[in-house]
């Protein structure tokens, strides 16, 4: 099981980020319907791709905790 985040779209691509930082390009139509920008993927061992929700939040909320500490 691999986790990426994505990080922008380029064309017909995702373009997406590990948790070494090396980059990744996912064809848009291998994505979940409604995947996005900042969006944590999982793609399993068979190479089923999906969001994880949760872990998308968290890392949301944690940013945003750091905006916020930056602007106090």
């Amino acid at each position: 099981m691999r986790k990426l985040s994505i990080d922008r779209f380029e064309g017909n691509y995702a373009i997406c980020e590990d948790g070494e930082r090396k980059m990744f390009a996912i064809e848009l139509g291998e994505l979940p319907k409604g995947a996005k920008e900042g969006d944590i993927l999982v793609i399993s061992d068979e190479g089923e791709i999906t969001v994880d929700a949760e872990e998308t939040k968290r890392r949301r909320e944690k940013i945003k905790k750091l905006q916020n500490s930056v602007w106090e």
